[in-house]
């Protein structure tokens, strides 16, 4: 009876893990971002940010429309509002997801299986900022864009 439970537990464990979504990597350095993908179909999926730097860097990721992409969203320059972001004033058409959240060193990471860094999302169709809060100066470096182009990231399945 005790192996036909570890059998079954076991059993469930593979056919429970969806191995079909990958885990993004996001490295930060101390006034760039490289994230990895411009655009994506489904919102949900997993990311891993990875601080290089040897401080503490805060992030904030905003939803810069919901339901609609924006026509060349890479080409538009956002600083007049990661400014004002940064300033701590609102920008009333953005909205703010996660707010001056800060990763810690890479070094300091005790065990890569516990990430501090590992976060899912589950976006709907949009255009996204994760940009940093600790720059003086706004450039395409400190801030990044990227696209959802469906809403199956938060469609429930039955």
């Amino acid at each position: 009876m005790r192996r036909l439970f570890v059998l079954s537990s076991i059993l469930f464990i593979f056919i429970g893990c969806d191995e079909s979504k990958p885990i993004f990597e996001t490295y930060l350095y101390e006034d760039k971002i490289e994230f990895p993908f411009e655009e994506i179909d489904n919102g949900k999926f997993v990311n891993i940010f990875r601080n290089m730097h040897d401080e503490s860097i805060p992030l904030s990721v905003v939803m810069l429309t919901q339901n609609e992409v924006l026509i060349d969203s890479q080409s538009l320059d956002y600083c007049e509002g990661v400014n004002a972001l940064r300033e701590g004033k609102n920008v009333l058409e953005w909205t703010i997801i996660n707010h001056n959240y800060s990763f810690i060193p890479e070094s300091t990471v005790v065990n890569q299986n516990d990430h501090p860094g590992f976060i899912s999302y589950s976006f709907p169709k949009g255009t996204y900022m994760i940009m940093m809060m600790n720059q003086s100066e706004c450039n395409k470096n400190n801030y990044v864009i990227f696209d959802v182009n469906t809403n199956e990231g938060t469609e429930i399945v039955n």
